[in-house]
């Protein structure tokens, strides 16, 4: 199945579950195996690979545990700078998102008798 927008949390996470014991799977290794070298419970292995949703360290300890960390690495790659920016010197890494831009509020009218 493939991955996309159009399906639901739920199925992206069961779809990463079996794409991992495939991969487990694939290298020969038992769920109690991969829990040992994990660090992790043989219970979160089979939570993990059956679909239930579990947090991100547990999926790391998984990946670590098969020596297949490096996966990560094509999920978000890191982004690459912008050459206009490198031209004109500007090659630093972005700290936060520029906030949106908010017109001054104007000036209370004043009778002209008042100023």
């Amino acid at each position: 199945m493939r991955i996309d927008n159009l399906l639901s949390d739920d199925a992206v996470i069961a779809e990463l579950g079996q794409r991992l014991a495939a991969l487990r799977l694939a290298r020969q290794i038992t769920q109690a195996q991969l829990a040992d070298a994990a660090g992790i419970s043989k219970r979160t292995v089979e939570r993990i690979e059956g679909g239930a949703s579990t947090q991100l360290t547990n999926v790391i300890r998984y990946l670590r545990g098969l020596g297949a960390v490096g996966l990560l690495e094509g999920l978000l790659p890191p982004l690459a700078a912008n050459p206009i920016d490198l031209l004109e010197g500007r090659g630093k890494r972005r700290q936060r998102a520029r906030p949106s831009a908010t017109e001054e509020p104007a000036a209370a009218w004043v009778w002209g008798e008042d100023k």
